[in-house]
C-alpha cells in the first residue's frame, strides 16, 4: 500500500479501494496457501490409508501363516 504524506481523511474514496485491493490480495494468498495444505493433508491421508493396508495385509500373512505353524 502506499503511504501518503498529505493527510487524507479515512472516507478519501481512492485510500479505501487502495486498502480493500490489499485486503483482497491479502485472501487471495491466504486462500492459495489454505488450497495447498488442504491438497498437501489429501496426499498425506491417502499415504496413511495405503501403509494401514498394507499393514493388515501383513496382519493376516503372520496370521494365516501362524495358523499354519
Amino acid at each position: 500500500m502506499k503511504e501518503y504524506k498529505d493527510d487524507r481523511g479515512e472516507h478519501d474514496l481512492e485510500r479505501q479501494i487502495e486498502q480493500l485491493q490489499l485486503k483482497v490480495k491479502t485472501y487471495q494468498e491466504i486462500m492459495k496457501d489454505t488450497k495447498a495444505l488442504k491438497f498437501k493433508m489429501k496426499m498425506l491421508e491417502s499415504e496413511i490409508i495405503k501403509k494401514d493396508n498394507l499393514i493388515e495385509g501383513m496382519k493376516k500373512i503372520i496370521d494365516d501363516l501362524s495358523i499354519k505353524i
